[in-house]
């Protein structure tokens, strides 16, 4: 073969290469635009799913039915946060979900839950653990401090939280004779069915007034009345005498049982006599005034310091 069918091979061989070259930059180029954004998507979720937002669950009540109220702080943080997640365990291990709204960045909010009865053998709710949601994807689980969990032995029957009309626990309705409810709230008078609520001799409620002008704020019937007057939280006639209303937000507990009753006015307590036996009969509850987590319980209550501390107005 001659110099030029040497030469002509010597082309042909590197235009070959070339085109090699080429074909392999090709398969690159497609390579990599379709694995790259795989890897980059994957390489995000592990990276989100692993993320985590200043949260802290300063308290939670809960009580023997399982209903519950878990009360969330966010420290700073500019994450636009979708919702949490709560996960309750109990004793022996298992778990059950509950989703909550969202929570801005310094806030602090209570978020309440019926009991849980969808998980099959699920016992008393041990801890409790909240995980922030962004964009779709699960952060890490923060699990309650063994000393923020308030275990309360008592059954609620009733609890109206006035994020709308309806009785969280019993199924009780109410109807507005006037004002209405807003922002969580009730500001004005309802008319609420007492289903279940007819107890005798035993019995508590739980409520959250705003101001200190005379009012009647919870009757039912001619059985027992609930009212504030000279500052001072009456009830049955029977006037405390240790701690005076605030202009804001008070929390009220009255006590009933057979040997002696209390009234409890932020957490201050104010022992008097049962007189007779009691009957809380079966007409229907008139709530009045600025009024926020009217609960009734079927016994008697002491530990009223973890129900002022998850719903205390900040």
């Amino acid at each position: 073969m001659g110099n030029r069918g040497k030469a002509k091979l010597s082309q042909i061989s590197i235009i070959t290469v070339v085109l090699i070259i080429l074909i392999a930059i090709i398969l690159i180029a497609i390579i990599w635009n379709l694995v790259v954004p795989l890897v980059r998507e994957r390489g995000e979720e592990v990276q989100i799913g692993q993320f985590t937002v200043n949260l802290e669950i300063q308290g939670a009540v809960l009580f023997e039915n399982g209903v519950s109220e878990i009360r969330v702080n966010r420290k700073s943080g500019k994450e636009e946060l979708d919702s949490l997640r709560f996960v309750f365990y109990d004793d022996a291990g298992n778990s059950a979900i509950r989703e909550g709204g969202s929570i801005n960045e310094l806030e602090t909010k209570t978020y309440s839950f019926s009991a849980i009865t969808e998980v099959a053998g699920f016992g008393k709710i041990s801890k409790v653990g909240v995980a922030p949601i962004i964009n779709g994807n699960l952060g890490m689980v923060i699990e309650s401090k063994p000393d923020s969990v308030l275990k309360i032995p008592y059954s609620v029957a009733s609890w109206w939280r006035f994020d709308d009309l309806t009785d969280f626990i019993g199924g009780n309705v109410c109807e507005v004779n006037s004002g209405g409810i807003g922002n969580g709230i009730l500001n004005g008078e309802v008319n609420c069915s007492a289903n279940g609520l007819s107890f005798s001799d035993e019995m508590a409620i739980s409520f959250w007034v705003k101001g200190n002008s005379n009012k009647t704020i919870i009757k039912k019937g001619e059985n027992y009345e609930i009212s504030i007057e000279d500052r001072k939280i009456k009830f049955n006639g029977f006037l405390s005498d240790e701690e005076e209303l605030g202009e804001d937000w008070n929390h009220v507990v009255i006590s009933i049982d057979p040997a002696f009753s209390e009234i409890y006015v932020n957490k201050v307590v104010d022992t008097f006599t049962t007189l007779g036996s009691f009957n809380a009969g079966n007409e229907n509850l008139i709530i009045n005034g600025e009024v926020d987590n009217v609960m009734i319980f079927n016994r008697p209550i002491t530990n009223i310091v973890g129900i002022y501390n998850i719903q205390k107005k900040d």
